[in-house]
């Protein structure tokens, strides 16, 4: 908070202020509900008029009266009810007071981070379909965290289809990968004709058909290496690469292998990240060149063995937020720069629980009163 004594001290007022309603309610109490009252004419000062004051009269034989289980039921719900009020107006108080305080959400930034180029290179094989939606939740919950930098996205299969160019534009991004993902969410060995129709149109320039390959990973990741524009500029620059690397290729058409693809990400200084993800229902593994879990090892062989590469596997939990914190560790220190301390007014939870609670107090008093 901006002032946080000023929020104490109010907190101190409200206690002080529901002390007095409990000791006023205890002594409200004491006196037997629906006692009748009487009026008296007393003159507080000679120099005023004369007041009314309602003060309470004891009757006659009336405390059986008291000892009724309806009376008994209906003064303990009015002292609940009492009770439930003073709860409320202490919570009006307190949200009051910490919204007079300024919270706020003080976060800490390198002005070089906004110098990075990050490509998303998403593999949209059909072995990958079911498992794109996770990488494509991934890809969104990474964007979350990213403020400045810009971010691009390509899809790949036999061939690589630019679907954004480098932005930072993230709301157009998020909006491709809501588009992405309904295309996606299709049964890959038995889709229907509109579905086929949606997967072939978003991603047509995936498709190679002079060749006879499909899920080419090498040349797919040397593909979103030439995503990266200003090669001359001195920028950060990250690859995201989501793959099975489980490549059909029986006549050796590929140009670069995964191993290959990598060196050229090594000479133009880009970093790898890799995020396996395979889907094992399928029906051609015996169209593959190596085994799935050959492609794992050696996905995850050639990215930790280009240094600064880091490989993570879609199902693991947190996996974005493991990619963006790498991201910032090593690249804060190579890049420099100032670091940036933001404040942020975060008023929103406290006015929200204010207003419900002003509303429910005002809602309990009509009540009781009507």
């Amino acid at each position: 908070m901006v002032m946080p004594w000023l929020f104490w001290i109010l907190v101190a007022i409200a206690v002080a202020a529901t002390l007095a309603v409990l000791v006023a309610e205890r002594r409200f109490n004491g006196t037997p509900t629906g006692t009748p009252r009487r009026r008296l004419h007393l003159p507080w000062n000679r120099r005023t008029m004369p007041q009314d004051v309602e003060v309470p009269r004891r009757l006659a034989n009336s405390a059986s009266l008291f000892r009724l289980p309806a009376v008994r039921s209906r003064i303990r719900a009015q002292r609940w009810l009492h009770a439930l009020l003073a709860v409320l107006l202490v919570v009006c108080l307190l949200s009051a007071s910490g919204i007079a305080g300024r919270p706020v959400r003080v976060t800490e930034r390198s002005d070089a981070l906004a110098n990075r180029d990050i490509v998303l290179c998403l593999d949209v094989s059909t072995s990958m379909v079911r498992i794109d939606a996770s990488v494509l939740a991934t890809f969104s919950g990474i964007l979350e965290d990213f403020d400045g930098e810009r971010v691009g996205l390509v899809a790949w299969n036999s061939a690589a289809q630019t679907i954004v160019p480098l932005t930072d534009d993230y709301e157009l991004l998020r909006q491709q990968m809501d588009k992405l993902s309904e295309v996606l969410d299709i049964d890959p060995q038995n889709p229907t004709y509109k579905q086929a129709l949606r997967y072939d149109e978003a991603f047509s320039g995936t498709q190679n058909r002079s060749i006879n390959a499909s899920s080419l990973a090498g040349d797919g990741l040397a593909s979103c290496a030439q995503a990266f524009d200003n090669q001359g500029l001195e920028r950060s620059r990250s690859i995201i690469f989501a793959t099975d690397n489980q490549v059909i290729d029986p006549d050796k058409e590929q140009i670069y292998s995964l191993p290959d693809a990598v060196d050229l990400l090594s000479e133009r200084k880009i970093r790898l990240f890799s995020v396996y993800g395979a889907d094992d229902d399928q029906s051609y593994h015996y169209q593959l060149d190596q085994s799935p879990e050959a492609s794992r090892e050696e996905l995850r062989s050639v990215t930790e063995d280009q240094g600064e590469g880091r490989f993570y596997d879609v199902e693991d939990s947190g996996t974005g937020g493991h990619i963006v914190k790498e991201l910032e560790k090593t690249e804060v220190s190579t890049l420099g720069g100032r670091t940036q301390t933001r404040r942020t007014d975060v008023p929103q939870s406290l006015i929200i629980t204010l207003s419900l609670v002003i509303l429910a107090y005002l809602g309990l008093t009509t009540w009781r009163r009507a």
